[in-house]
């Protein structure tokens, strides 16, 4: 066979691995959502604490995130489906308004997943916290406590229901599409897939 023949059918074979369709790797949000901010590609990771499979896929989405292009935005959200839930918002509200996410996100994901340590339980979460090092605990506990915060937790409540969340992870993009997941490495290419679409849909 001829090498540039051979050349051209390898390259095929990849763009139809790299293929994505809908139905079986994506579907559509049935309400889109707006986006924060229109001139960039959203993505939104929804998660909770206590999902085991948002836990294992939480080095590899971190990982992938660290490498985006400045035209794509990308967050985690925690999920409310009901009351005993709040607890998680509340804690990744505080993490993020008092700049400690980076060093207590996964301690807190280790705590709950594998110590069994239930961070939805104000009771439980401020044994937890007081008891982590290089953290000023009283002034963290003050924010958690906060109307602020309160306010944030109804928003990620109001969220989960306006994005139509049944499950975790749920990784959405631009507002409508919905990835359908698998292992971390096709969730992160059919990702890659539907950021090239929404950036191509905004040309």
């Amino acid at each position: 066979m001829k090498k540039w023949l051979l050349l051209m059918l390898l390259a095929a074979s990849g763009m139809a691995n790299a293929a994505i369709e809908l139905g079986k790797d994506y579907t559509m949000l049935s309400t889109p959502q707006p986006v924060a901010d229109p001139k960039k590609v959203e993505v939104i990771e929804f998660f909770s604490y206590h999902c085991i499979h948002c836990y294992d896929d939480d080095p590899a989405m971190n990982a992938w995130a660290k490498k985006l292009p400045a035209d794509v935005s990308f967050r985690k959200e925690q999920i409310v489906w009901q009351k005993s839930m709040e607890g998680f918002a509340r804690m990744f509200a505080t993490f993020k308004a008092t700049g400690t996410f980076d060093k207590l996100h996964r301690p807190a994901f280790d705590a709950q997943i594998k110590q069994r340590v239930n961070l939805s339980d104000p009771q439980q979460f401020t044994t937890w916290i007081k008891q982590q090092k290089g953290v000023d605990s009283g002034k963290l506990l003050q924010t958690y406590n906060s109307f602020g915060i309160n306010a944030q937790v109804a928003r990620a409540a109001q969220i989960t229901r306006d994005y139509q969340i049944q499950g975790t992870p749920t990784v959405i993009v631009n507002g409508k599409y919905v990835v359908v997941t698998s292992t971390p490495e096709r969730m992160t290419e059919v990702m890659n897939e539907l950021i090239a679409k929404a950036r191509s849909e905004k040309k």
